[in-house]
């Protein structure tokens, strides 16, 4: 978490080149000062706007002709925002009590070499899955598909399949039951995650929770509050959002954690945003979770590098089985916009930049 030297609540938001903004009370912004972004706005890195209270703005505001507004000056050049009634209750840098969570959702060797495959029919067999565009942040399933040499399968009785799910069974022996693509993404996707938690259960580095996941999402919630195009409702739906998904994350966590229960987090993260297909997550809330799994599954790889091929690998798969589980509804596998190309592990244009972004958040 950011290290605050002034317990003042910030009353005026600034950014580089624009006339500084005077807050609502209902903002219950930190202030900013005495933390790295001011640093950094000082020297005029980065983007991001700060929050400072009504001395530090004063104090800050003049250096780069930002005074407008600020410190009783009036409010010229201003743009209020008293009319926005957010509840970010203790402000962006409070530590949510994880004991009275309450989740929206359910919760939570060796590096695996690629098999080589046949590219003889791939473009028809993944033209066989073709659906809405998904966010590949969480996976490449017609990757997952063909580093597993069964993109030319059948895809599985999904009559089968249902059936054993109404019957009572597993979603594993379901899958088993439906033979095909299903049966083996699942099967893989058991393999595999044995054999990375088997290592990350030998490491003894630690991640801060504070990092990969409090960061990220105080950062989204100031997204969001400074964001125009937004109504004041809108604005409070989302911030109440992130709240209980912070709370729901942190919930039983410390303030370090092992690789192994960063892995976890980040799945359950993928699980709650449907491996990047088709969810109920609004757009506005879609680069907070985004944010949050690419920070804590970099952070997993920077603190064991000899995951990162078998992680990826698993990701790709459980994306896949997401789509092979809704194939009647959304038979997602490649957009229209991505070649086969990118399933060979040689990105399109397109690809390249969905994995730009992934790769962004560490």
């Amino acid at each position: 978490m950011l290290k605050r030297t002034c317990t003042q609540r910030a009353e005026w938001r600034l950014l580089r080149g624009k006339p500084a903004q005077h807050l609502s009370a209902h903002y219950r912004l930190d202030c900013d000062y005495g933390t790295a972004l001011i640093a950094s706005y000082k020297q005029g890195d980065g983007d991001d706007p700060i929050y400072l209270c009504e001395t530090h703005a004063a104090a800050i505001a003049p250096s780069d002709g930002n005074c407008n507004g600020v410190a009783g000056a009036g409010s010229v050049g201003a743009q209020s925002a008293d009319s926005s009634n957010l509840t970010m209750s203790g402000g962006r840098s409070e530590t949510f009590d994880s004991a009275n969570a309450k989740p929206s959702a359910s919760p939570l060797t060796k590096a695996v070499g690629r098999p080589a495959a046949k590219k003889v029919g791939r473009e028809k067999a993944v033209a066989r899955f073709r659906g809405p565009a998904r966010d590949f942040s969480y996976g490449n399933p017609a990757k997952a598909l063909v580093d597993e040499t069964i993109w030319n399968m059948a895809i599985g009785d999904f009559e089968a399949y249902r059936s054993a799910l109404q019957k009572g069974k597993t979603a594993t022996e379901a899958a088993q039951a439906a033979g095909g693509q299903l049966a083996i993404v699942y099967r893989k996707i058991s393999e595999y995650t044995l054999t990375l938690e088997a290592i990350l259960s030998e490491s003894k580095e630690t991640i801060n929770v504070g990092d990969v996941i409090d960061n990220p999402l105080e950062r989204a919630m100031v997204e969001i509050i400074g964001n125009n195009a937004m109504g004041d409702a809108e604005k409070d739906a989302a911030i109440d959002h992130l709240g209980a998904f912070q709370e729901w994350i942190n919930r039983g966590l410390n303030r370090e954690i092992t690789p192994l229960e960063a892995h976890r987090v980040a799945r359950a993260i993928g699980d709650r945003a449907n491996w990047g297909a088709i969810s109920c997550l609004s757009e506005e809330l879609k680069p907070a979770y985004r944010a949050v799994y690419g920070r804590i599954r970099n952070a997993i790889r920077g603190a064991v590098p000899d995951v990162h091929d078998l992680d990826e690998r698993l990701a790709n798969l459980h994306a896949a089985k997401s789509d092979l589980e809704n194939v009647p509804t959304t038979k997602v596998a490649l957009p229209a916009n991505v070649s086969v190309a990118a399933a060979d592990g040689n990105p399109a244009p397109e690809a390249e930049s969905a994995e730009a972004q992934k790769t962004g958040f560490g």
